[in-house]
């Protein structure tokens, strides 16, 4: 089973920072997947939340972020991100970004 991760391609901060790892994340055998395509089931919290799949297991937010990145060979930058009070100002950061940001930026056509 692939690890999947689960992005807006018509949010502009979406698809440059999928686009900038694609390369890297599909040699490593992560799949990217489009939720703005058509046809695709909106079941979750698609909207808010960055969504992956990885060894079987739904991640949500940030952490979604750590799996595709540590999975790409970042483990040093994960470990930093998972520090006690680096996690809580990445987690924080991520959840005002994902709620209050990135709802009200303009969607690409």
């Amino acid at each position: 089973m692939k690890d999947k991760v689960y992005y807006d391609d018509k949010c502009y901060v979406c698809s440059f920072e999928i686009n900038a790892v694609r390369k890297r994340g599909e040699a490593c055998g992560i799949e990217f997947v489009d939720i703005s395509e058509e046809g695709f089931d909106l079941e979750g919290d698609y909207d808010t939340e960055m969504v992956g799949e990885f060894e079987g297991k739904q991640t949500i937010g940030i952490e979604t972020f750590r799996l595709m990145y540590e999975k790409m060979g970042f483990r040093r930058a994960v470990a930093f991100s998972r520090l006690p009070i680096i996690k809580q100002l990445f987690d924080g950061g991520y959840w005002v970004f994902a709620h209050w940001i990135r709802p009200n930026l303009p969607k690409r056509g």
